[in-house]
């Protein structure tokens, strides 16, 4: 009855707010196969950092040096469309996308994560952000990934602190301006104790919050942490 319930639910809103491509905003699908077709899928591994081929996605040694990530998965390129559709998931609360844009994420990471005891943990907004824009990204798109994969999913880091938005920052302002941020719960420290941690955001650039977050997950008795995000800019 709640299913049937929860299914009217949806038909009542495509009815009323008919599903807009996210994308080019045409009618019809919230990410239409015309736009699905032009994202420059990442097919090939490589080390997020220097483009070259790389096993799995590993962040290569030399790398390494600058990071704590072990790996980095990557969907697509930051190009249009995946560019709008990120914008429209991020900026612009069209949350049905989330299940267009998890569901992607899922696939990479069934691929490429086989034979692994994973635990999922989305990148965290401070409070603040969270208040204004009224859902985090990372969140929702690590619950889609857990309910397709059935890893199971913490909020295992949370910001210490409000910052500056990282877009617009240079290379060093960005590790800069995230030094100090993230920190583990007491609660959550012995779930994540030897574990591998997928950790999940929609866009990386310079790399600089994903490997911060995975500093801090590596201080508190983490084995490994795999980054997972949506695009590289």
């Amino acid at each position: 009855m709640a299913q049937f319930k929860a299914k009217w639910g949806e038909r009542l809103l495509d009815i009323i707010f008919p599903p807009r491509c996210a994308g080019c905003r045409e009618l019809g699908d919230w990410v239409c196969p015309r736009c699905q077709a032009k994202i420059e899928i990442i097919r090939t591994p490589i080390c997020y950092q220097c483009n070259r081929i790389s096993e799995d996605f590993k962040v290569c040694p030399k790398c390494r040096r600058t990071g704590s990530v072990n790996r980095l998965m990557v969907y697509g390129y930051w190009q249009s469309p995946l560019k709008e559709l990120v914008y429209g998931l991020k900026y612009y609360q069209v949350r049905p996308v989330v299940n267009v844009l998890g569901g992607w994420l899922a696939e990479v990471a069934t691929r490429f994560c086989q034979g692994v005891d994973l635990v999922i943990v989305p990148v965290p907004l401070h409070r603040s952000r969270l208040w204004e824009r009224g859902f985090n990204q990372a969140q929702s798109l690590a619950e889609i990934v857990a309910e397709r994969t059935d890893w199971p999913l913490e909020r295992a880091l949370v910001r210490r602190r409000f910052t500056k938005p990282q877009f617009g920052l240079r290379k060093k302002e960005r590790r800069g301006n995230i030094q100090g941020v993230f920190a583990v719960p007491a609660h959550q420290k012995p779930i994540l104790l030897g574990k591998t941690v997928l950790l999940i955001d929609d866009i990386v650039t310079t790399g600089a919050t994903i490997n911060e977050c995975a500093k801090v997950l590596k201080q508190n008795g983490v084995r490994e942490v795999w980054g997972l995000v949506l695009a590289k800019a």
